[in-house]
């Protein structure tokens, strides 16, 4: 906390999808008090706005969550003016620390510019396991389902399930393990059970009952894509590649 105001030396923000460098920087100046910059103001009238504020409030750290909805645009230009701004704002007279976090596309979105790449510490959580996290990912349905006022009936096997549906990934159990709660309410059952798990991810999959991983009896073979993220990457990796090649 800041001794002079009271107020934490840190800002925590959610980049909204979406997002482009005006766009983010006049939702931290909102967070900053200052509302309402005019549709004229330039970018970089807007980013001088944001590290002033910054600065005057002491804010020593920027967290920006979903950061990888920066880089949706896989033309260099976009790319390479958000990492102009990301450089930025850990330079200068006030220079903040800044946290991104995000999707694995993040990391290797950060790792195509030296210069941003050498500046940043990764941290990847490592997949989930089978055997090794199942008691803790029960722990959290367990915690979960109680906050919604169910009670669990799931084996070992469902979590094993839970975790291969999930490609190992925490934040995909998580979303997995809500929409089945979801589920479970709207149908005003008292119990969350492997049959809400199976109807959660069918809506999320879009796939049949043979292809569920929670009703399959070979649900290991299920072949799941991990769409989406390395598609993009490669995408951005071509624009700057080719870039290269001109210049």
């Amino acid at each position: 906390m800041h001794p002079e105001t009271g107020e934490p030396r840190y800002l925590h923000m959610k980049v909204e999808s979406p997002a482009t460098l005006r766009s983010l920087g006049v939702a931290i100046l909102g967070k900053l008090g200052a509302e309402g910059v005019a549709e004229r103001t330039k970018v970089y009238d807007v980013w001088n706005m944001v590290r002033f504020r910054l600065a005057r409030r002491g804010i020593t750290l920027l967290w920006l969550d979903e950061a990888h909805d920066l880089f949706r645009s896989a033309t260099s230009a976009e790319t390479d003016n958000m990492f102009k701004m990301l450089k930025g704002l850990m330079q200068g007279d006030h220079p903040v620390v800044l946290v991104l976090s995000g999707t694995e596309r993040l990391s290797s979105i950060t790792g195509l510019d030296p210069q941003v790449s050498r500046r940043f510490t990764k941290i990847r959580p490592k997949p989930l396991t089978f055997g090794v996290d199942n008691s803790r990912i029960k722990g959290l349905v367990q915690g979960y389902a109680g906050k919604a006022g169910l009670d669990v009936a799931l084996s070992d096997d469902v979590i094993n399930r839970l975790i291969y549906g999930s490609r190992y990934r925490f934040g995909r159990c998580v979303v997995c393990i809500l929409e089945a709660i979801e589920c479970a309410l709207m149908d005003d059952a008292e119990a969350l059970d492997v049959q809400y798990f199976a109807d959660a991810w069918a809506q999320r999959e879009g796939c049949d009952v043979p292809n569920n991983v929670f009703t399959a009896v070979e649900w290991m073979a299920i072949d799941l894509e991990d769409e989406g993220e390395e598609v993009e990457v490669r995408a951005i990796v071509r624009t700057k590649a080719k870039r290269k090649k001109v210049s």
